[in-house]
């Protein structure tokens, strides 16, 4: 990076704007920042610092506290900064948080923290800003950490060098000097290098792990020690299966024979029983013999009874007959004498009807008349129908014409109530874009402060946590101090002892086993009190422990300092960006950030709304048209209906006055006729009906008396042939050999009661027979045999299948086991190789991941071996500088040494101290040594980045006091040293107090102060 122009506007102590034109210095490439104490000079370095990453060079403060006290209440604190990295130019522009008077009214108002970042690679004019990259506070210092390649922090070490920071590089220890180098250099890859290694091995090493937990887990299932043991207890177990096979096969062959003695007693069993049973049944039937002989005889009666039914049925019918003949002719009679009165009342009625003819013409006359007048009736209804219909259509059409005039009437103002919320809802459609952008950005805001109130939360358990880490550091090293103070005092006393017993043991004429000497003039003394060796190496022991805890509390306190600095830097940047809300209610942020959505949200409705209104509008116009001329045809339809209402009301009337008043009702008038003709059809109907009845009852006397005479000869017949038929019967009685009646009864039997006996008969006689043939065969089938002992036989066969199951379980068992055992010793066999294979490949691996991070003597890893080597180019850099300020005194080099046993190694530094042979820290220098080591590496760091190809533009250095630490003869060489710098183009600017410096640097910066603010400008010699 190389500045060009910066322009301050209230800023530190410069109360109005500032302009520094770096270009003025032409080819000069070295330049002296000078003014007096106060007068801000190290406030260049801060407004630089500031533009870049929004905080100042030194990092102590922000960008609210560099406002100027002498600046006017109006005036704008802001820092505009031209630079160039390589042949790229870029302006950046950053704005602090502030106040500022109001526009309208008293007081102030908050104005919210900005930045902006813009290319001006090219030809451009002074007003035009160029390309922007970034805008944002935190969007622009990202942007610039990615473009330079540093951090704020880093930049302050390598770059800017504010008091007392640039000797961070050269006293920082190994892991912080590491991550500088890795920023400068980019060599991440050496990194995922180790990462990937350790990644593998881990990888290897966790498959060795799983496969020897499977085969630990396969001889845990075994119950063996090892393959060994599985293998011969699988021999044992084939030899053991052989004979327990042969056991088996005597089994089943005792057990079948077993099985086959028993199974011939069960059938000689069933032989005997079958015999047995066969006899029983025998005798049974036998005594059944006597029932079935009186069935027999049943059954005999039963079908001589049976030829006599037809006869008896005969008797049954006839006699049926006879009494039905009775009650026909009964009946007959009766209606006989019915017939005869019936005729009587016949004959009656129709002489009293046809003295009636007077009374059947006047109404026949009554009907006629009525008739005529039905006519002329019916054309007065229609006449008023039709002017009721008229009346009708005419009320119709008014009604029709009234709602239409009313829905046009409505219509219209429809239209206006539309047109006025169309308008309302297009002047809210149009502030939807400032609402989208005002809720965005609430909505940011409150995001803000809720991130910001979770990181104070945060901050203050972290900052808690940090003061108990401080406290407990402290006091680890105070017990370290006070452990070493007694471990020296414990050592000088055991030397002094170790001493003593020497002299203890010299005699004269002896030689000294120290010095040789055969004279011992002054031998030490015994002291008391002596400590022995093991009490000395109990406490260094303890020396190391509390050595050792002290590092880690250290670490701890470190991490804590670490994370709370990160948190304490988000804290500010959001404070910064927030400004005067940083304060603000988060609930209140988030519930403004709710209605400004809200708002958003009803704007975008209203411009949806305001679309469809305009639509429905058009519409509503239309209908308003059509509206408009319905409603004039509807009154021309009107008027043509009242004009037909009066045409019939004339018609109307004219008809009513051929009609009598009580007969104009076509309802009444129909009435009235109706009545005369059902009276008419009455009278005819009854006269009709009387004749009728005289002729019918005339007919049915004739039918009654042929049907009596009829019936009377029927009961004769009748009665004849049921004596006839009781004679018949009785004789077929005496001959069938029945005594009488009741014999002939009890012999009778249902047909289904003589198929019973016919069954039972047929039954007993197939059974006897079956049961003779039964016992003759089972009588055959049993000669000869006797009664088996099965009980004894079954137990036998028992004693046989159990010997013969347990010797088949024991070989299943056996087979299973030594299946199983196969198995498991080709798993382990295969799992034993895999490890093998698995080691073979870890101790590749294994011992490439260990190497690459850093399991060696010196903690070195792949990265910081690489690191070590660019660090070495560094420190030739710098030696050929520092050899030069110190006068061939000081060389800077890499040690491998650690400061700590556990601390990672490989990129400390030290100090060959020529005048006495011996490397040294360099922490050991003094205040004027360590300052032109750390000048010398910063300007041999920047030799080296720039030499290496890809590698950081450091184009500029700016060292910030330091000088006034040094003597004449160093502050000439020191000079002489940056002066050299000029011959590479790289621009280096100081700010110093040292008076002398003015004389050797014809290029100044001139800072002047006023008690209205500070002035600067370039002056050259």
């Amino acid at each position: 990076m190389r500045p060009l122009r910066l322009v301050m506007s209230a800023f530190g102590p410069y109360a109005g704007e500032q302009k520094l034109n770096f270009t003025e210095l032409g080819d000069r490439s070295f330049f002296l920042i000078h003014g007096p104490t106060g007068a801000g000079k190290t406030t260049i370095l801060d407004a630089m610092c500031f533009a870049l990453y929004g905080d100042s060079s030194g990092a102590q403060r922000d960008g609210r506290q560099m406002r100027s006290d002498h600046a006017a209440a109006d005036a704008v604190t802001e820092v505009t900064f031209d630079f160039a990295v390589g042949a790229d130019v870029y302006r950046v522009k950053r704005r602090p948080e502030q106040e500022r008077p109001k526009k309208h009214g008293t007081g102030t108002t908050a104005v919210r923290s900005d930045a902006t970042l813009w290319r001006r690679t090219g030809p451009v004019a002074d007003a035009w800003e160029g390309t922007v990259l970034a805008g944002g506070w935190v969007k622009v210092r990202t942007a610039v950490e990615n473009l330079l390649g540093f951090k704020s922090g880093q930049f302050r070490q390598v770059v800017m060098l504010p008091q007392g920071e640039f000797r961070k590089l050269l006293l920082a220890d190994s892991k912080e000097r590491q991550v500088i180098l890795e920023t400068l250099f980019h060599i991440e890859l050496y990194r995922l290098v180790e990462e990937r290694l350790k990644e593998t091995a881990l990888d290897i090493k966790k498959k060795v792990e799983k496969v020897r937990e499977q085969r630990k887990w396969i001889l845990q299932q075994a119950n063996a020690e090892g393959p060994e043991e599985l293998s011969k207890r699988l021999q044992d177990h084939a030899l053991e299966l052989e004979a327990v096979a042969e056991k088996a096969a005597q089994s089943r062959m005792a057990a079948k024979q077993a099985q086959e003695r028993l199974a011939a007693g069960q059938k000689a069993r069933e032989l005997l029983d079958e015999q047995k049973h066969a006899l029983a049944a025998m005798t049974e039937l036998e005594q059944k013999a006597p029932s079935v002989e009186a069935a027999r005889q049943d059954l005999s009666g039963a079908r001589q009874a049976a030829g006599l039914v037809d006869a008896e049925n005969a008797v049954l019918v006839r006699r049926g007959e006879f009494a039905a003949a009775e009650k026909t002719l009964a009946a007959r009679n009766a209606e006989l004498k019915q017939a005869r009165e019936a005729r009587e009342t016949a004959l009656r009625n129709w002489a009293v009807e046809k003295d009636k003819e007077a009374e059947r013409e006047t109404v026949a006359r009554e009907v006629n008349r009525l008739d005529d007048l039905t006519g002329k009736a019916g054309s007065l209804a229609r006449a008023r129908e039709e002017l009721t219909a008229a009346y009708r259509r005419a009320k119709a059409l008014e009604d029709t014409y009234i709602k239409a005039k009313a829905s046009l009437t409505a219509g219209q103002s429809v239209i206006e109530e539309k047109t006025k919320l169309r308008d309302d809802a297009a002047n809210q459609a149009a502030r939807a874009y400032a609402l989208e952008a005002a809720c965005r950005e609430a909505e940011q805001i409150s995001n803000k402060r809720k991130n910001l109130e979770e990181l104070r939360r945060r901050l203050g358990s972290i900052r808690k946590t940090f003061v108990s880490a401080e406290q407990t550091c402290r006091q680890a090293e105070n017990n370290y101090a006070r452990a070493k103070d007694e471990l020296s005092v414990l050592q000088k006393a055991w030397h002094s002892g170790q001493a003593a017993v020497l002299a203890g043991a010299l005699a004269a004429g002896r030689p000294c086993p120290v010095c040789g000497s055969l004279e011992h003039p002054h031998p030490a003394g015994s002291a008391s009190g002596v400590p022995s060796e093991e009490e000395v190496k109990a406490r260094q022991q303890q020396l190391n422990n509390l050595e050792l805890y002290r590092d880690k509390v250290r670490n701890k306190a470190s991490l804590v300092a670490t994370e709370k600095a990160t948190v304490e830097s988000k804290v500010t940047d959001l404070e910064n960006e927030l400004g005067e809300r940083a304060g603000a209610d988060p609930a209140a942020l988030d519930a403004a950030a709710g209605k400004a959505k809200q708002m958003w949200d009803r704007a975008l409705r209203a411009e949806a709304a305001a679309a469809s209104l305009a639509g429905e509008l058009e519409a509503l116009k239309i209908g308003e048209k059509t509206a408009r001329e319905r409603l004039e045809l509807l009154e021309k339809e009107l008027q043509d209906a009242g004009a037909v209402c009066k045409s019939a009301q004339a018609v109307v009337r004219e008809r009513e006055s051929a009609i009598p008043g009580e007969l104009r009702d076509l309802h009444a008038l129909n009435k009235a006729r109706q009545a005369a003709i059902s009276r008419r059809e009455r009278l005819e109907a009854v006269l009709e009906q009387v004749r009728k009845a005289a002729e019918v009852t005339g007919q049915e006397l004739v039918k009654a008396e042929t049907a009596a005479a009829e019936a009377q000869s029927a009961a004769q017949a009748a009665r004849t042939r049921a004596r006839e038929a009781a004679e018949l019967f009785g004789a077929r009685l005496k001959t069938a050999g029945f005594s009488d009646m009741p014999d002939y009864t009890r012999a009778k039997r249902t047909p289904e009661q003589m198929q019973r006996l016919e069954k039972l008969i047929k039954e007993f006689d197939t059974d006897l027979g079956a049961v003779r043939d039964r016992l003759n065969r089972a009588v055959q089938r049993a000669a000869g045999l006797t009664e088996p002992d099965l009980e004894k036989m079954a137990g036998l066969l028992a004693v046989a299948e159990k010997a013969r199951d347990e010797a088949l379980q024991q070989d299943t068992q056996l087979r299973s086991l030594i299946k199983q055992e196969n198995n498991w010793l080709k798993t382990i066999v295969a799992l034993q190789n895999e490890i093998e294979a698995l080691e073979n490949k870890y101790s590749v691996w294994g011992r490439l991941s260990e190497a690459a991070n850093g399991k060696n003597k010196y903690g070195l890893t792949f990265q910081r071996f690489v690191l070590g080597a660019l660090l070495d180019d560094v420190t030739v850099a710098a030696t050929q500088r520092l050899k030069l300020m110190s006068r061939g005194r000081y060389h800077l080099q890499r040690t491998l040494e650690r400061a700590r046993s556990n601390a990672a190694g490989g990129l400390e530094l030290e100090v060959f101290d020529t005048y006495t042979g011996v490397a040294r820290g360099v922490a050991t220098l003094s205040g004027g040594e360590t300052f032109l080591a750390s000048l010398s590496l910063a300007l041999g760091l920047a030799d080296v980045v720039q030499s290496y190809a890809g590698g950081m533009h450091l184009d500029t250095i700016f060292v910030d006091e330091g000088f006034g630490t040094l003597d004449p003869e160093s502050l000439d060489l020191a000079m002489r040293a940056l002066m050299d710098l000029q011959k590479g183009g790289r621009l280096v600017g100081i700010i110093s107090h040292v008076p002398e410096l003015k004389d050797l640097i014809d290029a100044r910066l001139e800072i002047g102060a006023t008690k209205r603010g500070s002035k600067a400008c370039f002056k050259l010699a």
